[in-house]
């Protein structure tokens, strides 16, 4: 049986998110420091993505809720990575 149907599966909390430190690039504002970056955060997204659906499905009020709180912040950092690498750090933020 899958930990998707498994009611007694709970959320991993304590799993280290990406940060800006994480990266094993050259230099962070270089195009493949931050590519490095974007690759680390999507991965996050979508993992964290997975935690929140899966604890929803369990019925896991409180691990959906710290799953999405992790969510929020690695989206913010995977559209700032995004923003710096489409606009160069321009001051014109993409579109939510």
């Amino acid at each position: 049986m899958s930990f998707r149907h498994d009611k007694s599966y709970q959320f991993e909390v304590g799993l280290p998110d990406v940060s800006m430190s994480d990266w094993n690039g050259p230099s962070p504002y270089s195009d493949a420091g931050m590519m490095r970056g974007l690759h680390l955060a999507s991965e996050s997204v979508l993992r964290l993505a997975t935690q929140t659906h899966n604890a929803v499905a369990r019925g896991d009020t409180v691990g959906a809720e710290v799953a999405r709180v992790s969510l929020e912040k690695q989206l913010a950092l995977a559209t700032c990575l995004i923003d710096e690498l489409l606009l160069n750090g321009t001051d014109q933020p993409t579109t939510h």
